[in-house]
């Protein structure tokens, strides 16, 4: 103890280091990063191929095959999903759980070389692969630019000039586009006008790489001086493209605009539309730098894009439609308010139990262990965040716990004659290893989850290590500036004031008869909190399992999905009627939809699809958090009810990804039929629930394909090559490219289209025109026969075979883990045929995987836990009772969760492992204070009886505070499972602590009872 007593002595330097934390907790508040949530790691990487003109299956055998073959050589995969649709691959590489952060850019690498190894053996006409290792990226301010009356072209403009401008704020890391248009220049021609010039693709091709090519014409040397020849005769305008001349093999000469129509364009169909209140638009987001505050960065970025729209033309206007800065704002004001209402809690606590001064004394020692936590979370990075401000307020009543016993003890101690001196000394000396102990047991008890593998693990780090660092800075104030504010502001009791009984009074002999009660009838007692026990794990079947909570926000989200085949343009069009709908309502602020594919991950937790043309995303902001949830409700029914035909998710922001579905029932195997049989068998199973929604196919529906079946013999007589028959057919809609306009820095298609056709069906495909430049003839001359087929439009597989699911969501008022249990059994005994396998993919698998993640370090905590508790008491009784204590600790979450109707998961599994360090440490203290009057002679008896009494204030103040401390996170919506199961939990482990740990004790010591 001769830190306690150095610290008694040196005033100055005690009142120095305490005034440095202030000053350092403050200056750490100011600069620390705020953030709205904990960072996490997206632990994929996507991996997109081209390859046009290739079916699906084309897609999966010829690219797809040899891209996984290379990828699965890689250590750290976990595995592969792919997406094959016809013209693209699509890989999503999962890495495995355990690599962490600072990992994961050395693994791209890897990842990427294994990619470009094996370009060599794509098929002709693939490639080149693009592998997007920033897929996890936050871009969390995220603004739209509208324009009234202005193309694509002029907002891709003025939003490329607004990123400049935004690249020069402070913090700002990058800046996206998002729902660019690709330019493209169309040549229109009649196939008739091709055939009677006898023009070719091949001989525009020609004629446009021959002009527009850039060429160095060399210089030649004039004295001293060396002159640059210039080439020139590039396109610099549509006039230069009209008058390119085009040479047919003939030798005849034509101007382009003389058998074509030469305009600007953009292609189609097009990959991705977004639009803001039905305006089209295109999204500039914005992410800020990993050590930068996004709140500062996000009020940065408003100033510069308030000052830009003064200046932008007229017509155009920039529109927030989600400002990470601002919600990270609003949440961190609102958990500050949580926090101070928690310290103010607590503080009245203690004056209610100790008096004015000696409460403010106590809570002092609080207001120091948290501006010290502040101080190391500014130096190891962890910011200002849901998870590190929600640490704070779980672990506010337990940082004055220590102080509370060191404070009880000594006054105590002088209340017994000691002087302040000796009793300071003699309360720190008997309660630092036992607090000692108890505060690393309280913080080993959150080591499964910090070490936690899976993304919940990484998610709630900031948590755990902010309430281990709180927690230890709580034991060293309660031993160094706990013990100087007793000796500077505690007066000793003066002799006449000294009672003979201390723990005397009405309230302690009731609690002394209660106990003698309990003591005398302790197999009653042990054996009904046995049957309550039971009876607690039984109710639990009536408790929801979810296992993340949706978060409270004024925004969310409706996915779209129609059948597949369906063209971006029928999708924008009845996406654009939904929003008309939903901005009607009332609680609409503003709407704005993505149509193709999901935009850039503006909020951490997004999920990400397409490119795919039947898909769209709808963003809805409400004014306000409680209008949001009611526009959700109301959506969940009647926009499926307005608008039958597509497939609609109404779905609530959440704190970790989410999969594709809720639940998703994966068969593997190499046969498409087989597999497309099994899912429909399970998809009927799931649709018979009626508390199931939305079951499908995974694949989605089949969709038309006309297939010409090319004939080499009459072809060949026409002279008509599969490559011109196809370039032909291609340039009815998509257009066939014949060259590049080079506009500054863009390489802007040119395409050769057909005019005056309209195909419908296979008999208009097989009376169009095909060419070769000598000859025209109809499709239906060159081919076998035009074959009307079906197909799936896209075929996934995982870690390298064929998969399909059977999808579904729940309907609302029920849970994941209810409907999954009705439906599992039915389901799993379906007969595969050999060959064939089957498991739960989606939300159960990730589910399954953070529990086991959890439970692969419990022993290790649970080990440490047992070496340190036999190491503090000496012998093995006393732990097991300890030990014992805690599943009782199971009845009182049980009530709680049932009480208060929160669903139970992760964040309620995480605040019960927080309340067994809890009881732990009032236990500890109980028994030690047991041991410590049996050394000095009192009677077994008396002592368990007495000790418990002397303790009772304590804990029941240490309680009290944690209890009342976590209220305010009970209206978290996010943190409300966790705080009930704190508050009802630790409200029956005190009765467990300060009645059935005495009767325990008498039990295993055989203690003989007066």
């Amino acid at each position: 103890m001769k830190l306690v007593k150095y610290f008694l002595q040196k005033k100055q330097v005690t009142i120095l280091l305490m005034i440095l934390i202030i000053a350092g907790g403050l200056f750490s508040y100011v600069k620390m990063g705020k953030l709205e949530d904990a960072p996490f790691t997206i632990k994929q990487a996507l991996v997109l191929t081209p390859y046009p003109g290739a079916s699906p299956s084309e897609v999966q055998s010829q690219v797809t095959e040899v891209l996984e073959e290379s990828i699965q050589s890689l250590g750290e995969l976990y595995y592969l999903k792919t997406e094959n649709r016809a013209g693209l691959s699509k890989i999503t590489v999962y890495v495995k759980k355990e690599i962490r952060a600072d990992e994961m850019q050395q693994l791209w690498d890897k990842l990427r070389r294994k990619v470009n190894d094996v370009q060599s053996k794509l098929p002709a006409g693939a490639g080149p692969s693009v592998v997007n290792d920033d897929f996890g990226d936050v871009l969390g301010v995220f603004y739209g630019l509208t324009g009234e009356g202005r193309t694509y072209r002029e907002l891709e403009d003025q939003a490329k000039l607004i990123k400049n401008e935004l690249l020069k704020v402070k913090d700002v890391a990058k800046v996206e586009i998002y729902g660019t248009q690709t330019p493209t220049i169309d040549v229109s021609v009649s196939p008739s006008v091709m055939a009677r010039s006898g023009i070719t693709t091949a001989d525009i091709a020609h004629a446009f790489e021959g002009q527009n090519k850039v060429v160095d014409a060399g210089g030649f040397n004039a004295g001293a001086n060396r002159i640059r020849i210039e080439s020139t005769g590039n396109f610099y305008s549509l006039d230069d493209i009209r008058n390119l001349t085009i040479v047919s093999r003939s030798g005849e000469h034509f101007r382009l605009a003389d058998i074509a129509r030469i305009e600007e364009s953009y292609q189609t169909p097009a990959s991705n539309l977004m639009r803001i209140n039905g305006q089209q638009a295109v999204g500039i987001a914005i992410s800020t730098v990993p050590t930068g505050n996004v709140v500062d960065m996000a009020e940065a970025v408003k100033l510069k894009v308030d000052k830009l729209a003064e200046s932008m033309p007229q017509g155009f206007e920039l529109a927030s439609i989600y400002d990470q800065g601002y919600e990270s704002a609003v949440a961190n004001e609102g958990f500050i308010l949580n926090l101070i209402i928690s310290v103010i809690t607590v503080v009245a606590i203690l004056l209610f139990f100790i008096g004015f001064k000696n409460g403010m004394l106590i809570g002092s020692g609080l207001i120091f262990s948290i501006f010290a936590t502040l101080i190391v979370m500014l130096s190891s990075g962890i910011a200002l965040q849901r998870m590190s401000l929600a640490a704070i307020i779980i672990a506010m009543g337990m940082l004055v716990d220590n102080a509370i016993v060191v404070f009880d003890s000594a006054l105590v101690n002088m209340q017994r004659g000691m002087r302040k001196r000796v009793a300071i000394m003699r309360a720190c000396s008997s309660t630092a290893m036992p607090l000692l102990a108890a505060t690393v047991i309280a913080i080993l008890t959150f080591l499964p989850i910090y070490y936690s593998p899976h993304v919940t693990g990484e998610l709630l780090s900031s948590l755990v290590i902010v309430i281990g660092v709180s927690l230890m800075f709580s034991w060293v104030f309660a031993l160094t500036q706990n013990p100087f504010f007793i000796q500077e502001y505690v007066r000793r009791p003066r002799p006449e004031e000294l009672t003979a009984e201390l723990f005397s009074g009405k309230y302690y002999n009731h609690f002394r008869n209660s106990l003698h009660w309990v003591i005398r009838h302790r197999y009653i007692a042990i054996g009904s909190l046995v049957v309550m026990l039971l009876l607690s794990a039984w109710s639990f079947k009536f408790i929801p399992k979810v296992f993340v909570p949706a978060l409270d926000k004024q925004y969310f989200s409706v996915d779209v999905w129609l059948p597949e085949g369906t063209n971006i343009n029928e999708t924008d069009k009845l996406v654009g009627e939904m929003a008309e709908y939903i901005q009607q309502q009332p609680e609409t602020e503003m709407i704005s939809t993505y149509i193709g594919c999901t935009p850039p991950r503006y909020y951490l937790s997004n999920h990400a699809f397409g490119p795919q043309s039947n898909y769209a995303q709808l963003l809805v902001k409400c004014r306000t958090s409680k209008e949001s949830r009611q526009l959700n409700a109301l959506l969940q029914d009647s926009i499926r009810l307005k608008y039958p035909e597509p497939l609609i998710k109404v779905n609530k922001f959440e704190l970790w990804p989410l999969s594709e579905d809720m639940i998703e029932a994966r068969f593997l195997g190499p046969d498409p039929a087989v597999l497309d049989s099994l899912v429909n068998k399970a998809t009927e199973i799931m649709r018979r629930n009626p508390k199931v929604a939305d079951a499908r196919n995974e694949w989605g529906n089949m969709a038309l394909m006309l297939r010409p079946v090319y004939d080499p013999v009459k072809a060949g007589e026409l002279g008509i090559t599969k490559a011109q028959m196809m370039q032909s057919v291609k340039s009815i809609s998509d257009g066939t490219p014949v060259g590049i306009y080079r506009d500054n820095e863009k390489k802007v298609p040119v395409l050769l289209k057909s005019e005056g056709y309209d195909i419908t069906d296979e008999h208009s495909l097989g009376n169009f025109y095909v060419w070769n430049g000598e000859r025209s003839a109809p499709l239906s001359q060159v081919t076998e026969r035009i074959e009307t087929t079906w197909e799936f439009p896209q075929m996934r597989t995982y870690n390298r075979q064929l998969s399909m699911a059977a999808l579904c969501g729940v309907q609302p008022g029920h849970t994941m883990a209810e409907v999954h249990g009705e439906i599992r059994e039915e389901i799993e005994k379906m007969k595969l045929p050999e060959g064939y396998t089957f498991f739960w993919d989606g939300q159960f698998k990730d589910q399954k995987e953070a529990v086991q993640a959890i439970v692969k370090y419990f022993p290790l905590a649970f080990l440490a836990l047992v070496v340190i508790l036999v190491a503090l008491f000496g012998n093995f009784r006393q732990p097991i009772i300890i030990l014992c204590v805690l599943p009782l600790s199971l009845i009182g979450v049980a009530v709680g969760m049932l009480l208060t109707g929160f669903d139970f998961g992760f964040f309620p599994i995480a605040g019960w492992l927080g309340l067994l360090g809890m009881i732990i440490k009032n236990v500890i203290v109980l028994i030690d204070e047991i041991n410590i009057q049996r050394r000095d002679g009192v009677l077994p008896y008396t002592a368990v009886v007495e000790a418990t009494v002397s303790r009772t204030r304590p804990v029941l103040m240490a309680a009290t505070t944690t209890i009342l401390g976590m209220i305010p996170l009970l209206f978290d919506i996010a943190f409300g499972g966790m705080a009930a199961t704190i508050i009802f939990g630790l409200t029956f482990a005190t009765l467990l602590t300060l009645f059935v740990t005495p009767a325990l004790y008498v039990l295993f010591y055989k203690v003989k009872i007066k």
